[in-house]
């Protein structure tokens, strides 16, 4: 029997469609076992770590970062943190500790031109004595260099408790030239 006559039979065209019905059913299953396992890993990432997006000031530039942050128990000056305050998740390096002397003044290196506590701005040392006599960076507080915003031209430090941080960042996701180094780079 012929090729082509073997084609018009039944039997050749059950198998072929058979076999274009595996190929489906097979290529169903490997697109939704793709889509499960991108849900899992959304999920795990969502629960486990916390992408947040910031602006710091490099080379008087504003270069805008986001991290993917996670749970740590230790802090030190320098590392970059997300907080979550009442409103909002955001995110900031750690200027001081707990004990460490506030620099108000404008070496943005060194200093911030002004340092919120409890929602009011103090410009000056004179102001910001009369709530923390000693300058110093209360006891389970940290001070974060917060917005640089435009407008005000201001590095605005916050001093904020330690239980509003909720992670420190490991790995730069944005922009895409540094993605997956170290959160340490940001600190050069």
């Amino acid at each position: 029997m012929k090729y082509s006559e073997i084609r018009k039979t039944k039997r050749y065209r059950t198998e072929r469609a058979a076999d274009g019905n595996a190929l489906t059913k097979s290529a169903f299953e490997v697109l939704l076992v793709f889509i499960i396992l991108i849900f899992v890993i959304a999920v795990v990432f969502t629960v486990f770590f916390r992408v947040v997006t910031f602006t710091k000031k490099l080379d008087d530039k504003l270069q805008t970062y986001s991290v993917v942050t996670a749970s740590a128990d230790n802090y030190q000056k320098g590392d970059i943190v997300s907080v979550k305050t009442e409103n909002n998740i955001s995110a900031g390096e750690i200027i001081a500790l707990h004990g460490q002397k506030i620099v108000i003044g404008t070496d943005r290196e060194k200093s911030v031109n002004c340092v919120q506590f409890e929602d009011k701005r103090y410009f000056t040392y004179d102001e910001l004595k009369e709530k923390i006599p000693d300058l110093t960076v209360p006891e389970g507080y940290v001070l974060l260099n917060g917005d640089f915003t435009s407008s005000e031209k201001l590095l605005v430090g916050e001093i904020i408790p330690l239980e509003y941080i909720t992670g420190k960042a490991e790995y730069v996701i944005y922009p895409f030239s540094l993605f997956g180094r170290s959160a340490d780079y940001m600190k050069q």
